[in-house]
């Protein structure tokens, strides 16, 4: 079961992310954009979570 939260945590996380530029942060957090995909990927698979 996921956190009641969690959704929203998600969301709010994504929209900061792209504040600026989504791109330098996958950047500075040092993810590839397949990465990302994979990430985005297990999300939606696993917890029903589009990012």
């Amino acid at each position: 079961m996921q956190p009641k939260m969690l959704n929203d945590f998600m969301y709010a996380l994504m929209k900061e992310a792209r504040r600026d530029s989504f791109r330098e942060f996958l950047e500075n957090w040092e993810i590839t954009q397949e990465e990302y995909e994979e990430i985005e990927a297990w999300f939606k698979n696993k917890l029903g979570i589009k990012l």
